[in-house]
């Protein structure tokens, strides 16, 4: 499976100039974008693009350069650039080169068909769903802002490395959703609806937008009227969506192995150590059936693979670039992405889940004198050095002897995530996907993340 025939050369021509390894990964992309505020059409863009980056390893140092035109003289003066930036960082650099860790060169094509390629819907019907999306959130009494968005793109890249790997691969990406604001006697509320997946439009199907919409509209009327929360250590039950930012935020990154060697994550030296409670199993998946961090080979053209992070409470795994895994004298595992043609794969995770349980939701909640139940996320801060976080939750409510009780707004749940994972006492049997999202690290990727509501025993709760 060649690249576009004027670049194919390329890592033949760098490996006979002193590189001992070199790769070409074009990128094809076909997209629409739009974007309604408060019923006025503010975006409608339809486009594709092409481009490639040329990577080069030579005496141990990187070179890139990419460009965003596909042709044989383009292809050469990136080749030019990158290897005299690799040249260059040799000449100024001291200490331990980068090598790769050994992969079977693979010639293969793999393209994930959507079973309703988003292609077929007219620009006008998308349009249609999204001022249905408007309806179903200005259906909330208070509702005074709503902004809705939908975005599309067919992804292709073709990938040839100097050790004989041909491949290519594709796929497409759908997401839809609402920011809705509501405002009622001088106090405001906000909520994010998101849908979306791998796939074509059946990834808006189970829920649809308008029905996320409304979902989040009937939560922007509880949060205008809801309760400060009481701050204090408490048990809490965690839902879904943010058990899925849990184990993406706090967890997740300290796995990538670039933060592990860069002395930045407080998991590094201790692979094989029971650090969370037995009930916990947190792995990272590319492979998940529709899910929005999904792909089938990472931008190095490794094969994609579920990687286990934690099984039964112990750290097992790290997430790899192929360099990396040289390092740590692991197998590389699938684990580096890059954001288009003109960024270098990093360290990155895909669908970054948290297994589910035997418990039902109601189980969770019994036995619970006092506590709290949080929902969603708004963001937060991590520290993967030291282990700690501190996440806003979207809503919560009171628990109290075992029921749901009065709606509270601006929660914070905060502390050491090991902690955290050692407190981990039940875990539900409703595991599922988050919102879909991106994840930023010097480059955006959509990434996915979730899995069951969880019980933890002794939590940090304050406010916003």
């Amino acid at each position: 499976m060649p690249v576009h025939e004027a670049l194919e050369g390329l890592v033949d021509r760098a490996a006979r100039e002193g590189a001992s390894y070199a790769d070409v990964r074009v990128l094809y992309v076909e997209m629409t974008s739009l974007e309604l505020k408060d019923g006025e059409l503010k975006q409608a863009i339809q486009g594709a693009e092409a481009g490639f980056g040329v990577r080069v390893l030579v005496d141990g140092c990187w070179g890139f350069a990419s460009a965003n035109e596909l042709g044989a003289a383009a292809g050469a003066a990136a080749l030019d650039a990158a290897m005299s930036m690799a040249r260059a960082s040799r000449a100024r650099s001291g200490g331990e080169g980068a090598r790769l860790a050994e992969v079977r060169p693979e010639v293969a094509e793999v393209v994930w068909e959507p079973k309703r390629d988003p292609r077929d819907t007219p620009i006008e019907d998308k349009l249609a769903m999204l001022r249905e999306v408007e309806a179903a959130a200005r259906a909330g009494e208070h509702v005074a802002t709503v902004t809705s968005s939908y975005a599309d793109a067919r992804k292709r890249v073709e990938l040839a490395t100097s050790e004989g790997a041909r491949l290519a691969w594709g796929l497409t990406r759908v997401v839809a959703g609402a920011s809705i604001v509501g405002r009622k006697e001088g106090r405001s509320a906000s909520m994010y609806a998101r849908v979306g997946g791998v796939g074509g439009l059946e990834r808006l199907e189970h829920p649809t937008p308008v029905e996320d919409a409304a979902r989040a509209t009937a939560a922007v009327e509880r949060l205008l009227d809801a309760a400060a929360p009481s701050a204090g250590r408490m048990p809490a039950v965690i839902d879904p969506d943010l058990t899925g930012v849990l184990v993406h935020e706090a967890f997740g990154h300290a796995c990538e192995a670039d933060l592990v060697l860069a002395g930045e994550s407080m998991l590094a030296d201790r692979l094989g150590e029971p650090l969370g409670s037995p009930l916990v199993g947190i792995y990272d998946d590319p492979t998940l059936d529709g899910s929005f961090g999904s792909f089938p080979f990472d931008d190095e053209g490794v094969r994609a693979r579920r990687k286990d992070l934690m099984v039964r409470g112990v750290l097992t795994s790290f997430i790899h670039s192929r360099e990396t895994a040289a390092r740590l004298g692991a197998a590389p595992n699938g684990g580096a992405r890059a954001q288009d043609h003109a960024s270098r794969p990093l360290v990155r995770m895909s669908n970054t889940m948290l297994g589910g349980g035997d418990r039902s939701f109601e189980e969770l909640l019994e036995g619970i004198k006092e506590g709290i139940y949080v929902k969603g996320t708004r963001g937060g801060q991590v520290d993967t050095a030291k282990g700690t976080f501190q996440f806003g939750a979207e809503e919560a409510f009171e628990v109290r002897d075992g029921e749901l009780g009065r709606p509270l707004r601006d929660v914070a749940l905060m502390g050491s995530i090991l902690d955290t994972l050692r407190n981990v006492d039940a875990v539900g049997k409703d595991a599922r996907n988050g919102s879909p999202g991106y994840c930023g690290k010097g480059q955006h990727v959509p990434v996915g993340d979730g899995g069951p509501h969880v019980r933890v025993l002794d939590a940090v709760v304050g406010g916003m």
